[in-house]
């Protein structure tokens, strides 16, 4: 994958990490605000770039971002929360977020739905 990345879903802002695995170059910031609007204006970057893939936790407005992952030829690899989660290990936040789903991704051991 020359793409690979992680977006964390809040309610006013979506997180978003990815590696270009070509460069190796790191990309990290926020969609704000959460919406399809600009979602699909952030996804434009992507466009005729190929093979692209960002893992999305299987929570409250997954749905929409997935709908916008794929209608801009983005893959969209939905994770399962609670198997993330155990994927991290022992730490006080159990919700996973995009840097860590963008490794799992990477990594080939994203717990997906």
């Amino acid at each position: 994958m020359p793409i690979v990345g992680g977006l964390d879903i809040h309610r006013k802002q979506i997180t978003f990490d990815y590696l270009d695995t070509g460069t190796g170059q790191v990309q990290r910031g926020q969609i704000s605000p959460a919406d399809r609007e600009h979602l699909r204006a952030w996804l434009a970057r992507f466009s005729g770039t190929g093979d692209v893939a960002f893992a999305v936790e299987g929570r409250t407005g997954w749905r929409y971002v997935a709908e916008e992952l794929a209608a801009a030829g983005v893959a969209a690899h939905l994770a399962e929360p609670a198997d993330t989660a155990f994927a991290r290990g022992r730490k006080r936040h159990a919700k996973a977020d995009c840097r860590h789903l963008r490794q799992l991704l990477a990594e080939g051991r994203l717990p997906e739905c």
